[in-house]
């Protein structure tokens, strides 16, 4: 993807989480089933990084459990973030630390502390990133930043399982562009509560990209279901671990 059309799709995701990140907050206070799922096999003193952390539902989860951990939440968004510190709410136990970071600059996981995390988690994040070198570019980064006995575990949007968000699909000439400058699968959501519209740049993945994804970047599949929303299909979730591991 051409580095001006891959611009704007990030520019149009920043603005949606700068001016919708309060909002967006309000419908996202419960951590989905499948985020539930992972949070259950986390053991309670890992160390854990997510990325894309949002306003911090995995770790309110993992404080609910009695987590005695180290959790480092990243976000493009400092609305998310101070959003995340509110609702996690100064836990009991446990050391929970928030940072915002961009995954579209190069060189961004040179910034997070260096060790090895037992468990990187991303949800709901690798379809936010436009183009397939920043996608693969991305997962290498994981890749530096996992142990060698550690899981990553990343979810991304199924937009199309459902009958309204399909309804949702915008023409991508609201933003001026054109299909052809993008990839197969690239589409332009508009977002709702209660307010005026909001635009969002999706990707949409299937099970075999997204495992050709985390090959790519040097992991193995261990595991791929599907989660979330009324017809239990919205999201589709995989687990990995480093190929090096026996």
């Amino acid at each position: 993807m051409d580095k001006k059309y891959q611009e704007i799709l990030l520019e149009i995701n920043r603005q949606f989480y700068d001016q919708f990140a309060p909002s967006f907050s309000r419908t996202r206070h419960q951590a989905q089933p499948g985020v539930k799922k992972i949070a259950q096999r986390i053991d309670k003193a890992a160390s854990v990084l997510d990325i894309g952390c949002g306003n911090g539902t995995l770790a309110c989860a993992l404080a609910a459990r009695g987590f005695t951990g180290e959790y480092l939440g990243l976000d493009l968004s400092p609305g998310l973030l101070s959003e995340a510190v509110n609702l996690l709410d100064k836990p009991s136990q446990g050391v929970f630390n928030f940072m915002a970071i961009d995954l579209a600059q190069p060189g961004w996981e040179e910034s997070i502390p260096q060790k090895p995390y037992d468990w990187l988690v991303s949800f709901a994040v690798l379809h936010h990133l436009p183009g397939d070198a920043l996608r693969r570019q991305t997962v290498k980064a994981f890749s530096a930043l996992v142990a060698n006995h550690g899981r990553v575990a990343v979810s991304v949007w199924q937009w199309q399982n459902s009958p309204r968000l399909r309804q949702r699909v915008l023409p991508w000439s609201t933003v001026g562009v054109e299909p052809e400058d993008l990839d197969p699968g690239d589409v332009l959501l508009d977002w709702r509560a209660g307010e005026e519209p909001g635009l969002r740049y999706v990707h949409t993945f299937d099970a075999a990209e997204l495992t050709g994804l985390a090959e790519q970047g040097g992991f193995k599949v261990l595991e791929t279901f599907y989660s979330d929303g009324k017809s239990g299909d919205l999201a589709l979730y995989q687990v990995w671990m480093p190929e090096m591991n026996p």
